[in-house]
């Protein structure tokens, strides 16, 4: 048997190189009619993306420095993005299924589907989105 783990140098290391990878990245809403898995492509997303009144994807431009995770490794958070529904009445709404980032090239990174569908139907209704990556030690035998 062998076991591995990932140093906390490392950890911080990896997390760091996310931030850089991250900077510039966009994220997205989907409607909850889109069900995603691993295998589908950003056409998929792009095609169920949201397009309730106001809409608009939210670039992130810079996220937040990598620290010491609250179990073993590091983290990186993005900042706190709030997609919102507008105030000034009624209008074309969606029923918001997550969230899926972009690279700042444009590729997909990231998906997040929501445990529950959001209604972004009625004025004064909003999605705060704050993402958290982790990079743990990860010992693990085998």
């Amino acid at each position: 048997m062998s076991t591995q783990f990932f140093p906390l140098a490392s950890a911080a290391k990896q997390a760091g190189l996310l931030r850089t990878f991250m900077a510039n990245s966009t994220i997205r809403l989907f409607k909850s009619s889109f069900v995603p898995s691993v295998s589908n492509v950003l056409a998929d997303y792009n095609a169920a993306q949201c397009d309730y009144d106001s809409y608009a994807a939210i670039t992130m431009a810079t996220w937040l420095p990598a620290i010491l995770s609250p179990g073993s490794g590091y983290m990186v958070g993005s900042p706190l993005v709030q997609f919102e529904f507008p105030s000034g009445g009624a209008g074309v709404g969606n029923l918001v299924g997550g969230c899926y980032v972009l690279d700042a090239a444009g590729a997909l990174a990231l998906t997040v589907i929501f445990t529950q569908p959001i209604p972004m139907q009625l004025p004064g209704q909003g999605i705060p989105i704050n993402l958290l990556w982790f990079f743990s030690t990860g010992l693990t035998t085998g």
